[in-house]
């Protein structure tokens, strides 16, 4: 699982974690049982504080995606199929409706947006 952070987004860093970390956790890439890096790695990994990473991790756990174990850390857990797909299915609706304000301020029609998706899509699969 890869981890990436910006500074530059108007998200705070600890949501971008706890973000990402869903997403991987929900899409079945981080399985039941794994380990999540430990706070002071993942801290350390991403250039930011202990504090915003202890954060994330405690948001995970009280939406009940991770566990913190002692002695093991955080770890991931077992998450309804169905919950899963249609928390996942929630975040494309929400980047749907961002993408279709962004596009009317950008003057873009929806078949520039078709065309942006498809290069997209092309590029990065």
């Amino acid at each position: 699982m890869r981890i990436v952070v910006s500074t530059d987004s108007t998200t705070p860093i600890y949501e971008q974690i706890k973000f990402q970390v869903r997403a991987a956790i929900l899409s079945g890439e981080a399985t039941p049982g794994t380990t999540l890096p430990s706070l002071r790695q993942l801290a350390a990994d991403l250039r930011v504080s202990v504090i915003t990473t202890t954060r994330a991790y405690n948001e995970l756990v009280a939406a009940g995606l991770v566990r913190n174990e002692h002695g093991r850390g955080f770890v991931v857990l077992e998450v309804d199929q169905q919950i899963a797909s249609t928390a996942l299915r929630a975040r494309v609706d929400d980047l749907l409706r961002e993408l279709h304000t962004a596009a009317r301020h950008a003057r873009l029609g929806s078949t520039d947006i078709h065309r942006l998706i498809d290069e997209t899509w092309r590029t990065h699969d």
